[in-house]
């Protein structure tokens, strides 16, 4: 059997991430960092894991830590996430960072009886049972601080006091983690007949996340990126078609990444897309340029597969991309081309786009539909990035004076 190279390791690294739950995100960050020492090997001309140049990789990321570079604890989390890669090298199997976390606390036995069995209690995704088991260690420890040796004499009032105490300590988000795992809790506890309620009504209203105004590209930054790109070799052919599809239709990295033949009318000028996130169907026009970059990597730049899907791996043997974590990489490296922030994120393409147009004056529906959102709810978030029409609706200052450098 012929010895995998370290880019064919890394395509089978992205479906083993995919299948063992890992989000599109916590993908993309792990194919990012293997891809890191991949193209030290490649730049000395190693196809194969050399051990050495592997230590030498290690050793920069702990001297730029000293050095003051970068944190020590995300030059621990770049070493964290490569031996990740080298684990799945090694044995095949993708290995968890995160088996034991929010286990620190040492609770007292007969909490710790009833956060095992909690924890036993359903088939939970590893960064749910994590999240779940810090919940339930923060909530038994805090009753332990309060006198409590068990559970017993525990009701609605202690509930109330440690949500209060949480809500002093932590961020929003984090206090909406801990209230729906505290429901779940509570859930259990009730079903085992260890508390006379599941107090739901108590544990379900509603804590409003704190949002971040999402990040958008003026034309001029989408432009750089499109011009960093070859489009003489291969990898640009195909980089350039994939970026088109994000820019000019809105396409989100997964159905990028299982476009079909198929979903391409070519006579009548149209791209149909049964949407992944959604189950709804889009239909969008095949403009020129869209068009243009797809004909020029199939015809010019797309290996000779045998499969419905029209992107392809960029190494033997070939094969279809079977993740968005690909797609993602191609926006990354564009962005690192053209000297902008570098973001993990394609979808800052879509979101772009919905604000371009909504900027210039198209109606919220129109552009609902051009994204393919079952609701306009969806759409309007976008409203949000759109500063020029925004600065119309700012409040005039007038009649407001300042008091000693105060504004009241």
């Amino acid at each position: 059997m012929e010895k995998k190279t370290l880019s064919m390791l890394l395509e089978d690294y992205e479906t083993a991430l995919k299948d063992y739950g890992l989000t599109a995100s916590c993908r993309l960050d792990c194919v990012q960092r293997a891809s890191g020492v991949i193209r030290r090997h490649e730049a000395v001309g190693e196809r194969y894991l050399n051990r050495q140049i592997l230590a030498d990789y290690y050793r920069e990321w702990s001297d730029r830590s000293y050095r003051g570079e970068v944190k020590e604890n995300y030059a621990q989390y770049v070493q964290r996430t490569l031996e990740r890669f080298i684990h799945f090298i090694d044995t095949g199997e993708i290995k968890s960072h995160k088996n034991q976390t929010g286990s620190r606390v040492v609770l007292l036995p007969e909490f710790q009886v009833i956060v095992d069995a909690f924890l036993s209690s359903g088939e939970f995704h590893p960064n749910t049972s994590n999240d779940m088991r810090w919940v339930a260690h923060m909530y038994f420890n805090w009753l332990t601080e309060q006198g409590f040796k068990n559970h017993c004499g525990i009701g609605a009032v202690h509930i109330q006091k440690f949500v209060l105490h949480c809500t002093e300590t932590l961020s929003k988000n984090s206090v909406r983690n801990v209230m729906l795992y505290l429901k779940k809790l509570y859930g259990y506890l009730y079903q085992s007949g260890l508390s006379d309620s599941p107090h739901t009504a108590l544990l379900s209203f509603t804590v409003n996340r704190e949002t971040k105004i999402p990040k958008v590209h003026q034309a001029a930054e989408l432009a750089a990126m499109l011009e960093t790109i070859d489009r003489r070799t291969v990898r640009g052919k195909r980089a350039y078609a994939i970026m088109i599809l994000g820019i000019v239709l809105g396409l989100r990295a997964c159905d990028v990444a299982t476009l079909k033949f198929s979903d391409i009318d070519w006579i009548i000028g149209e791209i149909r897309i049964l949407q992944s996130k959604t189950a709804n169907t889009v239909v969008l026009p095949l403009t020129a340029d869209v068009g243009e970059a797809l004909q020029d990597y199939i015809l010019n730049a797309r290996p000779d597969v045998d499969s419905p899907q029209i992107f392809c791996s960029l190494h033997p043997p070939y094969r279809p991309i079977k993740s968005a974590v690909t797609i993602g990489e191609v926006y990354r490296n564009c962005c690192k081309a053209a000297g902008l922030p570098v973001s993990k994120k394609f979808h800052t393409l879509r979101r772009s786009l919905g604000t371009s147009m909504l900027a210039s004056g198209t109606p919220v529906t129109t552009v609902a539909q051009v994204l393919g959102h079952g609701e306009v709810d969806s759409t309007k978030k976008y409203i949000a990035v759109d500063t020029e029409n925004l600065k119309l609706c700012a409040l005039s200052f007038a009649g407001i004076k300042p008091l000693k450098g105060v504004q009241r």
